[in-house]
C-alpha cells in the first residue's frame, strides 16, 4: 500500500501530507497490521468485478495506444461509446446503464488507489452518463425480478419435496423460507453462520454482522415470527438437525449424490506473507443460492427468466405490504433505512 503518492499529489495540486524521513523498524509490524485492513475496504466480489472491468478498459486503451492509468477523460468517453454499442450474444441486448456505471466505478477505484484524481468525475463524462440514463432508444435487459410470495412459495416447496435426499430437501427449504421471510440478499444468506441464529419461544432472531446497507458492522437483527405463513423457524431447525452443523457457515455444499456435506474450510489470511493459507470450500456462495432458486422455479413450472435470488427479498416486501404491514415494520424486516427504497421492491406479479 502506497501511503504517500507524492509525485502524483504534487503534480495535481492535492494536499501533501507530512512524512517522516525514515520510519523506525519498531513500528513496522504495527504499520503492516493496520495496512492489511485495506483488504476489507471493499468486498471480495466487488474487488473481482472491479478487476474484470478495469482489465477491459486497459485492453481498450492498449488496442488504441492510450494510457489507462492515469487516463484522459476523453479516453473514458470513448470507452463508454464503445461499451454502450456492444450487443450481448446471450440475449441480444445492449449493456445496461448499471453495467456501464460499474465499469466507471472500477476505473475510478483504480485511479484513487494509485493516487490519481479520477477522470470519471470530469464534467463531460458526467454529462454523457446523464444523457445515457435518459436515452430510451437503447435496448437493454430488464433486471427487475418478480417477487416470490405465498403462492410461488407453495409451488417451490412442493418441488423441493420431490427431491430424493433428506439433506437436499432440508437445506433448500431452509434457504428459500429464510430468504423470503427475512428479505435477505443472496450474499447475506451465504454469509450467515450458526452463531448468528437465536431460536426464541415464538420467533427466530437472526443477527447480521454486515450487509450492503450495514458496511460498518453495526448491530442489526431480523426478528422472524414463527406465526407467519411459511415461517423459517422449523425449516432452519430441521436443516441443523439433519446436517448436524453446530458452528460455521449455515448453508453448506453437498456431495454430488446429495447424501453428505462436503469438507468445510474457511480461508485464513497470513499477514507477513500476504497470502491465504487455504481456499474457501464446503459452503455456498451467492451464485450458488441464485442457481438453487432458478432450479426450483424451473421444476415448479414458473417462468425462471422472471425470477432470481432477488425475488425472495422483493417477495418479502410485497407480501408484507399485502398483509397490511406499515413501512416501518417492513423496513425493520429488510434493513432499509429510507422508505423511498421500498418502491423498487413493491412489484405487481405476472399473472
Amino acid at each position: 500500500m502506497s501511503l504517500y503518492p507524492h509525485t502524483q499529489s504534487k503534480q495535481h495540486g492535492e494536499n501533501v501530507y507530512f512524512e517522516e524521513a525514515k520510519l523506525p523498524l519498531s513500528i513496522q509490524g504495527d504499520f503492516l497490521t493496520a495496512a492489511a485492513e485495506t483488504q476489507y475496504e471493499i468486498s471480495a466480489n466487488t474487488r473481482r468485478v472491479y478487476k474484470s472491468s478495469f482489465n477491459q478498459f486497459c485492453q481498450y486503451c492498449s488496442a488504441h495506444g492510450l494510457q489507462a492509468l492515469p487516463a484522459d477523460p476523453r479516453s473514458i468517453i470513448s470507452f463508454i461509446g464503445y461499451q454502450k454499442e456492444l450487443i450481448q450474444v446471450k440475449n441480444g441486448v445492449q449493456l445496461s446503464k448499471q453495467t456501464l456505471t460499474s465499469r466507471l466505478a472500477a476505473i475510478r477505484y483504480h485511479h484513487i488507489q494509485a493516487g490519481f484524481p479520477s477522470p470519471t468525475e470530469h464534467p463531460l463524462v458526467l454529462r454523457v452518463m446523464k444523457g445515457l440514463s435518459r436515452n430510451q432508444q437503447r435496448l437493454v435487459q430488464d433486471y427487475d425480478q418478480q417477487p416470490i410470495m405465498y403462492d410461488e412459495m407453495a409451488m417451490l416447496l412442493e418441488a423441493i419435496e420431490r427431491q430424493p435426499h433428506p439433506l437436499t430437501r432440508a437445506r433448500d427449504k431452509a434457504i428459500i423460507q429464510l430468504g423470503m421471510q427475512g428479505g435477505f440478499r443472496r450474499s447475506e444468506l451465504a454469509n450467515l453462520k450458526v452463531q448468528h441464529l437465536s431460536f426464541m419461544r415464538d420467533k427466530l432472531k437472526v443477527r447480521l454482522p454486515f450487509s450492503k446497507s450495514n458496511q460498518q458492522g453495526a448491530k442489526e437483527w431480523k426478528s422472524l415470527p414463527d406465526t407467519e405463513p411459511y415461517a423459517a423457524y422449523e425449516a432452519v431447525k430441521e436443516w441443523l438437525s439433519e446436517s448436524q452443523i453446530n458452528q460455521g457457515h449455515l448453508f453448506r455444499s453437498l456431495s454430488r449424490d446429495g447424501k453428505s456435506l462436503r469438507p468445510y474450510k474457511v480461508a485464513q489470511w497470513e499477514l507477513h506473507h500476504k497470502m491465504t493459507l487455504q481456499t474457501n470450500s464446503g459452503f455456498l456462495n451467492g451464485d450458488d443460492i441464485y442457481r438453487i432458486i432458478k432450479k426450483y422455479c424451473t421444476l415448479a413450472g414458473l417462468p425462471a427468466h422472471f425470477y432470481g435470488a432477488h425475488s425472495l427479498r422483493s417477495g418479502c416486501v410485497t407480501q408484507l405490504h399485502e398483509n397490511n404491514r406499515d413501512h416501518l415494520y417492513i423496513m425493520a424486516r429488510t434493513g432499509h433505512s429510507d422508505p423511498r427504497s421500498l418502491r423498487h421492491y413493491l412489484k405487481p406479479r405476472e399473472d
